[in-house]
């Protein structure tokens, strides 16, 4: 990267993200901390209205425009496919807000790039198996999405997979944030129920209601801290495993494998999992080519289900 395309680069940079210090920059940049002084020292001179305490971080006055930007061809492409993939998780006025942000960026190209951005999106697709379309989990995600932004509990009944019992029940949580895993929404945020921050699935959610009760999101909140929070509830687990199958289990593991030991005929996963029912319906899947081997306890549960599904079928 040039200086100039440095320069602008830095500029975005501090515009998107105010109080940035100039170690991070530095490290965004590859660059020593005495490049990125003289750089902004260089925006400062050109009028730019960077401000810089120390200890503080660079700001860029509110009121300060940046004029329009040209993208180059894998800019403009990861931009539109961005836009497109997001919009079709989302419900319809974010899928209309997705499509208007795509043709802004394709009308600001010129028209060589405009032909070669349409022929690779063209050969590029995501397919997600996103249930998003239906309605009842549409009218979900639309309501969780502005208590968000309105900071307001949600009330909603809600099936458990395994609880052992049809009836749902009713839950208020304060939400943090929506996050997506293979197509499926999840709310995260304050059980008021369990005192502490639980994960729902909004596919198992029922009549979904927006309350009145304000909430105040915690300053030390962040998403990448999610699982680290639930870890104290995981157990451990060892299973056995064909090596034939190894890469399909890998493919898409649905449990946290934490160690793969790989023996002569065959190989030991250690799984963490806070959810044993969970884990035994999925080790089942693989037949004779996967066996719980401990704890003991989870070996005698497999050998349970087993022995309820022979009784089906005598």
């Amino acid at each position: 990267m040039n200086r100039t395309d440095r320069l602008f680069a830095l500029l975005l940079e501090i515009q998107s993200s105010p109080k940035i210090t100039s170690q991070q920059l530095a490290k965004r940049f590859d660059v020593t901390k005495r490049t990125i002084y003289r750089d902004v020292l260089a925006l400062m001179e050109a009028n730019v209205p960077v401000r810089g305490k120390a200890g503080e971080g660079y700001t860029i006055d509110e009121d300060y425009f940046l004029p329009p930007v040209s993208f180059t061809k894998d800019e403009a492409l990861m931009l539109i496919l961005g836009a497109d993939t997001i919009g079709q998780h989302f419900d319809a006025q974010y899928k209309k807000a997705a499509r208007s942000a795509e043709n802004k960026i394709h009308a600001s190209l010129s028209k060589g790039l405009k032909k070669e951005v349409a022929y690779l999106k063209s050969y590029i697709a995501f397919f997600s198996g996103t249930t998003s379309g239906k309605g009842d989990l549409n009218d979900a995600l639309q309501k969780i999405r502005c208590a968000i932004i309105e900071k307001r509990s949600v009330a909603f009944r809600y099936f458990k997979r395994y609880s052992g019992s049809m009836d749902p029940m009713v839950r208020e949580v304060d939400p943090y944030a929506l996050t997506n895993f293979f197509g499926n929404w999840a709310l995260s945020g304050f059980d008021h129920l369990r005192k502490e921050i639980r994960m729902f699935r909004l596919d198992r959610m029922e009549a979904v209601m927006v309350t009145f009760k304000a909430f105040e999101r915690p300053k030390n909140f962040r998403l990448s801290e999610l699982a680290r929070q639930d870890r104290s509830s995981k157990s451990i687990y060892h299973i056995k495993i064909s090596r034939e199958i190894h890469r399909w289990v890998k493919e898409q593991p649905p449990y946290e494998i934490v160690k793969t030991q790989t023996k002569k005929d065959h190989i030991i996963l250690t799984i963490e999992s806070s959810n044993e029912q969970a884990l035994i319906t999925w080790l089942l899947r693989w037949g004779s080519k996967a066996e719980a081997v401990s704890p003991p306890a989870f070996r005698d549960n497999v050998q349970q289900m087993l022995k309820s599904l022979l009784a089906v079928y005598t």
